[in-house]
């Protein structure tokens, strides 16, 4: 029986500025797609970033790991996901990159494959290992031999490709956030003092639990964690920040029990929707 194929490297080749460069310029390729050769001759004929590239594979590949691109006969494109994005809070860069960590941070939970690893479990990982370091931070080899560490453990695996470049592929996201979520001191990765969510972050990451939870999902402690991390708010902090959100929601409606219910309505953005009904194969 073949044993898994585990996928512990986050692409550092995929950085915001050229992931956004790629993302709008496959935006307006259409549905028909693109070869990759073809879509670099494109970029340099506009004076895209992706111009100084010589090869869009590891970017290109990347883009495939959160689900935001797919391939066919040679082309690529962008997917349901994609699409729906460029056509909801993916209209903009801020929003782009608000979306990409997201997606990161859940698609592994979303795919209820446990016994797999890939790059959004890795991302998640490191989001975990931020969230419990003190408040001087944790530098970037001692969140490489802490997930090596869980990896063995959890997968059961010999050789875990993870470094600090793959820390980097991490950071940079946390880092490109409209209000960043952390911040470098040489190599120490320090939580930024601000734990207050942008209103189209918090929103990304409630359709993000919802969508786990199949629309609709109970805030215990455990779903309570699960949010935290992905915003690397502490959750005390966070329980009055969703019930100040949801107040004014017209997309989400917080039911007070024990534990609070969170439900989703319905949303005018396309991102949202597919996250929620769409981004969990049923």
């Amino acid at each position: 029986m073949k044993s898994p194929e585990h996928v512990f490297h986050t692409k550092h080749d995929f950085k915001p500025e050229l992931g956004w460069a790629a993302f709008q310029l496959l935006a307006d390729v259409g549905s028909n797609g693109v070869s990759p050769v073809d879509l670099q001759e494109i970029a340099k004929t506009v004076g895209s970033p992706l111009a100084k590239l010589s090869n869009l594979s590891k970017l290109l590949s990347a883009m495939q790991d959160v689900g935001i691109l797919e391939r066919l006969h040679g082309k690529v494109c962008l997917s349901k996901a994609g699409r729906a994005l460029a056509n909801g809070v993916g209209c903009y860069e801020t929003g782009f990159r608000a979306a990409v960590h997201c997606l990161y941070a859940w698609k592994w939970i979303w795919n209820s494959n446990a016994e797999i690893a890939s790059p959004s479990w890795s991302y998640r990982e490191v989001l975990t290992q931020l969230l419990n370091a003190s408040s001087v931070g944790i530098d970037s080899d001692e969140i490489v031999l802490r997930l090596v560490s869980t990896a063995e453990a959890k997968f059961g695996t010999v050789k875990v490709s993870f470094s600090r470049s793959s820390v980097s592929g991490v950071t940079m996201w946390l880092e490109s956030q409209a209000l960043p979520l952390i911040t470098k001191e040489r190599r120490r990765v320090v939580l930024q003092n601000s734990s207050t969510a942008m209103a189209d972050t918090m929103r990304l990451h409630l359709a993000a639990l919802c969508a786990h939870c199949r629309g609709e999902t109970t805030l215990d402690n455990g779903n309570m964690q699960l949010l935290a991390e992905s915003l690397l708010i502490r959750t005390d902090e966070l329980a009055r920040q969703v019930a100040d959100f949801t107040r004014d929601s017209e997309e989400f409606l917080l039911v007070p029990a024990v534990p609070n219910r969170l439900i989703f309505r319905e949303s005018d953005d396309p991102f949202i929707e597919w996250i929620v009904r769409s981004a969990v194969h049923k």
